[in-house]
């Protein structure tokens, strides 16, 4: 059985193999980069969607949902003829506030919450008398191999062949750190100092995350890479699916925080037996107390009691610090919020978390969720998206063709499905839409004065990091700064990766 449509992002096809009926799902970019669905996920009368297998009576009704509704919405079919009470529990889902979550230490210290950004404010002050940003942390995808075909993957639509040269590499962070710093000591000696005063160190690059694109560590000149940074004052952070063997333990010991993204177990290769829990970890990160390794899970209705409760098991068998979790952020807000939802009872009903949400073993739950048009209204002053204020996230799409590649704001741009204007996530770094400066011209996001280079009021409306906005709002807008409380008993981890 073959049937396929095509739009500009995917070819979605019919398919069957010794394992059944299911639709697959092809980058136009790169065919090699696909995702394989076999199941789609059924509301019932309750609002719960569950996890239904693709068969001969389904699969054409699936198929066109999703060729209308896209990848990710396409797979949630919504129970037809609900009623009056459905409704009301729907309403009550779009509120956050209705999801069962506290908010702990490790979701302060170990996600991007903007409770770290007071810990940087001169860089606000900075900005608010001169109109300069200051690049404080920085992300990097290297290239964009990986070995996994995760359904969810944020970057499907990437190009494997587009990967950076180590002088590339060293470039774009001596951009970031040394020549910042001499440029903050001799253009903002004032703020530079204050900064100083507050950090010990210059207005410069304080953290860097290596991250997908592609899995950083297949990526050739890696440990070269790892031993140059190693020797400045700069703290690393490593997001990856895995450990190639290739790569040297030892390595890892020069990061500051190392996670590892546990992907769905049919969609991972390389696990033994395709179990998350019999892969090999590094001892070094089991022992090793100065770095902090902690496991991220995507939660969604593919997701089984059996495999939460291996992830806690794991957490103590490898020693980790914490393990996170969070919705698919594909999912359009409403979808998000009732996944969320659904996640906070499920922690609860495993006793993994009390009545409240809080946290009794390792696992947390991360409420990460997009925007409404009411939470971004009169957010960005002259369309300028806060994080590109201290952030800058350099992307390697379309490196082979034009020698350079952009830089965004965020990572998560390519998530950007919204409700309200039918958007559908894009699944891919688009430059001309999202793009601030090439790699080549990275210091310009310092030298030159904060600029808006796209309206996020246009295109942002599902932002993922409205908490970080309206922080970086309230930092860049107060009159006396004497008065910011800097609790050290309260100080979260990892301030150098607000």
């Amino acid at each position: 059985m073959h049937q396929s449509i095509s739009d500009d992002k995917y070819e979605i096809s019919i398919r069957d193999d010794k394992l059944g009926l299911h639709i697959l799902a092809t980058s136009i970019e790169n065919r090699k980069n696909h995702a394989v669905y076999r199941h789609y996920f059924k509301q019932n009368s309750n609002g719960k969607f569950k996890k239904v297998a693709l068969n001969h009576s389904n699969i054409e009704s699936v198929f066109k949902n999703v060729t209308q509704n896209g990848i990710t919405s396409g797979f949630y079919i919504k129970a037809k003829g609900t009623n009056n009470a459905n409704l009301q529990i729907n309403q009550e889902v779009d509120n956050p506030s209705s999801v069962r979550h506290s908010k702990t230490a490790s979701e302060r210290s170990f996600t991007s919450t903007g409770e770290k950004l007071p810990y940087h404010w001169p860089i606000f002050e900075k900005y608010k008398d001169t109109g300069y940003a200051s690049i404080v942390r920085a992300t990097m995808t290297l290239h964009q191999v990986c070995a996994s075909r995760c359904s969810f993957c944020s970057t499907i639509n990437r190009t494997r062949k587009d990967a950076i040269s180590l002088e590339e590499a060293k470039a774009f962070v001596n951009d970031l750190h040394s020549s910042q710093a001499k440029f903050n000591r001799k253009n903002f000696a004032y703020y530079n100092t204050e900064y100083k005063k507050l950090t010990g160190t210059d207005i410069k690059l304080r953290g860097l995350i290596l991250s997908g694109g592609g899995q950083p560590n297949l990526w050739p000149p890696f440990s070269d890479f790892i031993s140059w940074l190693a020797r400045k004052d700069i703290d690393l952070g490593l997001i990856t699916n895995g450990f190639p063997k290739h790569v040297k333990d030892r390595v890892y010991d020069k990061f500051k925080w190392v996670r590892l993204s546990i992907t769905p177990e049919d969609a991972s290769p390389f696990y033994p037996e395709q179990r998350f829990d019999k892969q090999r970890i590094p001892q070094n990160l089991i022992e090793n107390s100065n770095t902090t390794f902690g496991l991220s899970y995507v939660y969604g209705p593919w997701t089984t009691d059996d495999i939460l409760k291996r992830l806690n098991a794991i957490s103590y068998e490898w020693n980790v610090d914490y393990v996170r979790i969070l919705t698919d952020c594909n999912l359009p807000r409403r979808l998000q919020l009732e996944a969320h939802k659904d996640l906070g009872d499920r922690l609860y009903n495993l006793n993994f978390t009390d009545s409240s949400g809080k946290p009794l073993k390792k696992i947390f739950h991360q409420l990460k969720y997009h925007a409404s048009q009411k939470e971004i209204n009169n957010l960005w002053k002259d369309n300028i998206c806060g994080l590109q204020l201290y952030n800058t996230f350099w992307d390697t799409t379309g490196h082979e063709l034009d020698q350079k590649s952009y830089c965004f704001p965020c990572d998560s741009v390519t998530v950007l499905e919204s409700e309200d204007d039918k958007t559908q996530a894009e699944r891919k770094f688009n430059g001309k839409k999202w793009g601030t400066v090439f790699n080549t011209e990275v210091a310009k996001l310092y030298k030159d004065k904060a600029r808006s280079f796209f309206n996020p009021n246009e295109i942002c409306k599902a932002c993922l990091f409205v908490k970080n906005n309206k922080e970086v709002k309230m930092l860049s807008s107060l009159q006396k700064y004497d008065n910011i409380k800097l609790n050290s008993l309260t100080r979260p981890e990892h301030v150098n990766f607000p």
